[in-house]
């Protein structure tokens, strides 16, 4: 079966073909079992589409399903108000981190107030423990940096 025979089926079965197509399709299909018993499969297959009733609802389907789900809704608030309520997991996300929260707070505000206590001056630097200024050239020895490397 050749692939442009098999095209010309196909079309043949969805719109309409030139003369010449037809012929050429009528020809292919005396001379190739194969392609017969191709075009007669679709002719069936498309027989049995086309009369095949569509599957549809009844006319109240959706009222009928609203009710359900109306009725299984009630049934289950009252079945879990019987039951403790468990907080749900945004509910016990949202508590844990006020929890953090406050704990974070409470020690920033202790160790402001140790950094204060301790130090002579008063100034935003003491407040966060910095008693002096720092750079990040004195941060970084290039001396240390030459021995570790086995350069110096």
């Amino acid at each position: 079966m050749k692939r442009s025979e098999l095209d010309l089926l196909y079309r043949s079965l969805d719109s309409s073909l030139t003369p010449g197509e037809q012929s050429r399709l009528d020809a292919a299909l005396r001379r190739n079992p194969g392609l017969r018993d191709e075009y007669e499969r679709l002719v069936r297959m498309r027989g049995l589409v086309e009369n095949q009733e569509s599957p549809s609802f009844r006319a109240d389907f959706s009222q009928r399903v609203m009710e359900r789900l109306a009725s299984e809704s009630a049934t289950l608030k009252a079945s879990n108000s019987d039951v403790e309520a468990t907080p749900g997991f945004e509910d016990a996300l949202s508590l844990m981190f006020r929890r953090v929260a406050m704990a974070a707070s409470v020690a920033a505000v202790l160790l402001l107030t140790y950094n204060l206590a301790t130090s002579d001056s008063v100034s935003i630097n003491t407040s966060f423990g910095l008693t002096e200024e720092l750079y990040p050239e004195d941060l970084y020895d290039a001396r240390f940096a030459l021995e570790s490397e086995g350069e110096l």
